[in-house]
């Protein structure tokens, strides 16, 4: 009985842990989708990838060392006919006798070691080999600032939705008592029918647009779900908010910019580097190439099974060489492939200025999006003031007898409207500083 107890109480605590929400403030959502992300998980393995591909060309270079054994029967040993009058004076000529070339058994195992004392284009790939790492790790950086915009993006987004629900709310708890009101004054003929069905108009435009903005903020949640690497039904509780501490604790600079400071223009540097290494592989095929071998070994051969196996049998022999090649002539092929090695870097080199301008004007928009917003927050809060006060002294009005459910229900409206521009604003305002930390190279940066 006691043990059925326990079950029952670990089953029921599991299922209040299951149905926790999870908390996340904006750090560890970023955090928990670098560590979710399958795309940043592959990036992670092409950089393993580049490195082991490096190793593998450094190995190139090295010794080769390697063994080479084994024996053979020879179950029907070749033969030839020969002229043996070469061989024997006084025999006539055109006299031939077949001849065994080989014995039944032979054997053989020797040692080989081959080095590569100069190659022009391995020495340019070692470098090359460096820098295809250096360009996987810098895809894996843009990779990661893909999913920071992302995660940012959408984190922001349940906010200012959440926001927008709870702002719907408290006008339809605002106009739900107005409502309660108009219908008492109503059954007691103090107000006419039409004031009612005004009021109950607007009430049911509210909970319209409630359904609307929940099904949105359903949505939102789904997305940032997605974003972190969560499965779409687990519950989320965000902790930051969505507040004005986030634009005037923002600030940027100019000065120190570099366009190298941007992702996709660093990642072409590297290409560029890589596309010179590529010319001076295709220069450097026009150097000799030197080899060195050395070779050392045992063989032997016998008719009988039983001597085969005599030490005594078995000759050694060695061979020291080297060998180089010099390139003479190809029909001008490495001719061509320099000229496309030039054509390439040139490639490079007009996207690198297409990016500078391109960088430019992103950088001039983000700011001026960013500063537009600003101007946005300071309007539409003096309007939400403007209009909170506007509400109350209609609603006093109202309350005293001395005002129409009309000007108030306008009221209401406007300050719905008032409250809606602000809050849009400031998630305006949020998600252009996120895209100018973006365009400057520094989301990145704490």
């Amino acid at each position: 009985m006691k043990n059925i107890l326990l079950i029952i109480i670990l089953v029921i605590n599991f299922d209040s842990l299951k149905s926790q929400p999870l908390k996340l403030t904006i750090d560890e959502s970023i955090d928990l989708a670098i560590e979710n992300n399958e795309n940043l998980k592959n990036s992670y393995l092409e950089e393993k990838i580049s490195k082991a591909l490096s190793k593998e060309y450094l190995s190139i270079g090295l010794p080769q060392i390697n063994f080479d054994g084994g024996v053979k029967y020879n179950h029907e040993v070749q033969k030839s006919l020969i002229d043996i009058s070469r061989f024997m004076p006084g025999v006539p000529e055109g006299t031939e006798q077949e001849v065994q070339f080989g014995q039944t058994y032979d054997g053989r195992m020797d040692l080989t070691l081959d080095q590569m004392i100069f190659n022009g284009s391995y020495f340019v790939g070692l470098s090359a080999a460096k820098e295809l790492v250096n360009l996987s790790e810098k895809l894996t950086v843009r990779n990661i600032i893909d999913i920071n915009e992302s995660v940012q993006k959408a984190y922001y987004t349940v906010l200012n939705t959440k926001k927008r629900i709870e702002l719907v709310d408290i006008n339809l708890s605002r106009l739900n008592t107005l409502l309660e009101q108009t219908k008492k004054l109503y059954d007691n003929g103090f107000v006419e029918k039409l004031d009612l069905n005004r009021i109950m108009v607007s009430f049911n435009n509210l909970k319209s647009e409630k359904i609307k903005a929940s099904r949105l903020y359903q949505l939102s949640k789904e997305v940032f779900n997605f974003q972190i690497g969560v499965s779409i039904g687990t519950e989320i509780e965000l902790i930051d908010e969505l507040s004005e501490d986030l634009i005037y604790s923002f600030i940027y600079s100019l000065e120190d910019f570099d366009y190298s400071q941007r992702i996709e223009y660093s990642i072409l540097q590297t290409d560029k580097n890589l596309k010179f290494y590529d010319l001076k592989n295709n220069r450097s095929q026009y150097l000799p190439q030197i080899y060195a071998n050395y070779n050392y070994g045992y063989n032997t051969s016998s008719s009988n099974y039983n001597l085969f196996f005599d030490s005594d049998r078995w000759k050694s022999f060695g061979t020291l060489g080297f060998k180089i090649i010099v390139p003479i002539f190809d029909g001008f092929l490495k001719r061509s492939k320099i000229n496309q090695s030039k054509y390439k870097i040139e490639q490079v080199e007009n996207q690198m200025l297409f990016l500078e301008r391109s960088i430019n004007l992103q950088v001039n928009q983000a700011i001026s999006s960013y500063e537009n917003t600003k101007e946005s927050i300071l309007v539409s809060k003096k309007n939400l003031e403007l209009a909170k006060d506007v509400y109350l002294a209609t609603e006093r009005k109202f309350k005293e007898g001395v005002g129409s459910n009309l000007e108030l229900i306008d009221s209401n409206n406007s300050l719905k409207t008032a409250q809606n521009q602000y809050y849009n604003s400031l998630y305006e305002s949020v998600i252009a500083s996120i895209e100018i930390k973006k365009t400057l190279g520094t989301l990145l940066n704490k």
